[in-house]
Formats: structure tokens, sequence, C-alpha cells
């Protein structure tokens, strides 16, 4: 089952919401990696459709976002804008528009939620603190 095959799903019952999770995980043991990085990004880590940050389904990327910081340590808002892909890239690509506590944009960070683990790595121009 590829992964557009999975969004064409619509659980409507226990059964149905157990088995298209369960598809979710295959997806991610089959063909996720274990990495901060992905070895196939092209350009700035995070801030390039092609170089997304890997998490682990869509609760790991809302953790990285709540733990992403500016570098003088004030919290990021975050709103998701949409999907996207990149040809260098297998997954669909999750993007975010990122706004100051003071709503001033810090532009968009792109994020792939099909990955073992969440990145420990923060895209230039942020920080991460420990979850």
């Amino acid at each position: 089952m590829g992964l557009f095959d999975l969004f064409k799903k619509k659980p409507s019952a226990e059964d149905d919401l157990a088995s298209f999770l369960a598809d979710m995980s295959a997806l991610t043991t089959q063909n996720g990696l274990d990495v901060d990085e992905l070895p196939s990004g092209i350009g700035e880590f995070g801030l390039d459709r092609s170089n997304p940050v890997p998490t682990k389904f869509a609760t790991g990327s809302m953790d990285y976002l709540s733990r992403l910081r500016t570098l003088d340590g004030n919290p990021i808002k975050f709103e998701r804008s949409g999907s996207t892909s990149a040809p260098n890239i297998e997954q669909m690509i999750d993007a975010y528009l990122i706004t100051d506590s003071k709503g001033r944009s810090l532009g968009s960070i792109y994020i792939c939620m099909y990955h073992k683990r969440n990145s420990r790595k923060a895209p230039k121009g942020f920080k991460l603190i420990p979850g």
C-alpha cells in the first residue's frame, strides 16, 4: 500500500481507525529513517521543502514544533499551511507557517512525519529545547 492510498481511506469505525494507524506505523517502519537530517535532503535544513525535518507521526511534528525556539529563546507559534512534495523526498511534506510571539512572520518550516523518531536538530536561526 502506498502513501497516497492511505489518505484515500476514511476510517468510520474503531476497527478502521486501528487498521489505518497500523498502516501508518508500517510506512514508518518500512521507509522511515532514524536520523536528524535526511541524507537525500537538498538545501537549508527545515527551511527548504527539499530538506524537511524528519519526525515520527503528526504527534511528533507537534512535539518538535512546540520545542522550537528563536535563538534568543522565545517560543514560536505555528500553523499548518498544507502539504507539498519534493522530487528528492519519497514521502509527503507538511508546511508550517512560523511566527514569533508578536505575530511577525519567521517563514516556513517543512516537516516529513514518516520517520522513526523526531530530529534533534533545529533549522538555522532556531534552537530546540529539551523535551
